[in-house]
């Protein structure tokens, strides 16, 4: 569910054993280094056996259920460790369920310590999202009173509990301080570091490390900027933003990059493609990837089959992808599937950044802010919008004068935006 993911946590079961699953049928949700996602089943048939306790984290490869027909043989494979077993594992309170029984909605609400004798806790009933919220702002669901059906803890619910109660920090065993092993991304400290301060690292900074070198090691990159004059497509894109009033929709300077990128892959190729050893590997489909930031730090979800899009379609494609990023429903193949990848700082006044390639990917676009400035026009000076793209290419599967190819041809494109609706 991700580059170079080596564990995920197995959060919640969506299904009850002895229920019928087709191929794409959401059966449980698992934490990754960035989100919670769902976790899509490979087969159809019945869910014969469920091989992992909610809690339990576990090593990418390892099995989470058999799926098969009723009067199958279930095989003997060997089960993932016991929540209790795993230091960043959930406890679950014992509790008996039928096979045709649906999944309980019921989870604990503090993470387990390492401690010999841990405190018994108390379920209670609380939306994913609720629970995901509580673990961020450390605050107890136990001491939360639910507003939803039957008495369901909603987000909105730890939301007026956070405003009436700010939460305390944890504090450490008497005599012992915690370790980055033992310390959580929901357990790390969200006060600014002091001088000379170690911050621990989160589970997703631990990923961005891994994932960062590993790209800095093994792909060779090059870079190619270009400043655009975006003031054509800026004045396109309030003319259509007052078209579509009232429709839900808005483009975005984004979308209109986007848009663009798509276009230059049409004619480009080989940037929508990949370095193998034995060759270069072109991707059936663009998936475009949006760099979005959140508090612990980046993730790169893509849109899924974006070629065919129109401006439109891939304006609310996009707010769709970020929506769903803030809330954590991402599906897992939007986090793996990404062929190509853009990155917008302009909304953080930066005027040009170089980014690095998320693998296996082999390019990335950056973009800078739309600032006002004065530029030469036939001998003549005026004052035009523009920003500054930089695109980081894989020097494996393409050369310099590819990269300024692409790179022209998205400011073609954008200079000239009456190409983009076509």
């Amino acid at each position: 569910m991700g580059y170079d993911m080596r564990e995920g946590t197995l959060v919640r079961w969506l299904k009850a054993e002895g229920t019928e699953v087709d191929i794409g049928d959401p059966v449980a949700e698992i934490e990754t280094d960035k989100a919670v996602v769902e976790f899509e089943s490979v087969a159809a048939g019945v869910l014969l056996r469920r091989l992992v306790s909610e809690g339990t984290t576990v090593p990418v490869g390892h099995p989470l259920a058999i799926v098969g027909s009723l009067d199958e043989e279930i095989p003997d494979i060997e089960d993932a460790p016991s929540p209790q077993e795993n230091e960043f594992a959930i406890e679950e309170p014992p509790r008996t369920t039928s096979k045709a029984e649906e999944p309980v909605e019921e989870l604990p609400s503090t993470i387990a310590d390492d401690s010999e004798t841990p405190a018994p806790q108390t379920s209670v009933r609380a939306s994913p999202v609720a629970r995901k919220l509580a673990l961020e702002e450390n605050i107890d669901l136990n001491q939360v009173s639910g507003t939803g059906p039957g008495n369901r803890i909603t987000r909105g619910d730890v939301m007026a509990y956070k405003d009436s109660h700010p939460p305390a920090p944890p504090a450490p065993t008497a005599g012992t301080l915690p370790s980055p092993e033992t310390l959580s991304n929901e357990q790390a400290p969200s006060t600014p570091p002091k001088f000379g301060e170690k911050v621990l690292l989160s589970r997703m900074r631990q990923q961005i490390a891994r994932v960062t070198v590993k790209s800095k090691q093994e792909t060779p990159h090059f870079y190619v900027s270009s400043e655009i004059d975006m003031t054509a497509a800026m004045s396109l894109r309030s003319q259509i933003n007052k078209d579509l009033e009232g429709e839900g929709v808005r483009v975005t300077v984004n979308d209109l990059i986007l848009k663009a990128c798509i276009g230059a892959l049409k004619k480009y190729p080989k940037f929508n493609a990949y370095f193998d050893e034995d060759g270069i590997r072109m991707n059936e489909e663009i998936n475009i990837g949006i760099a979005i930031a959140e508090e612990e730090g980046l993730i790169l979800p893509a849109v899924m089959n974006s070629g065919p899009m129109s401006l439109k379609e891939l304006a609310r494609a996009s707010k769709d992808l970020a929506d769903r990023a803030q809330s954590g429903t991402l599906h897992p193949q939007e986090y793996t599937g990404g062929t190509f990848s853009t990155s917008n700082l302009g909304m953080f006044n930066v005027s040009s950044f170089a980014a690095i390639i998320h693998p296996p990917q082999s390019a990335v676009l950056a973009v800078g802010r739309v600032s006002k400035k004065p530029i030469v026009d036939n001998d003549e000076i005026k004052i035009a919008e523009t920003l500054t793209a930089t695109i980081s290419v894989d020097h494996r599967v393409a050369d310099g004068a590819e990269g300024a190819q692409f790179l022209v041809e998205v400011k073609r494109l954008l200079e000239h935006p009456s190409f983009l609706l076509i």
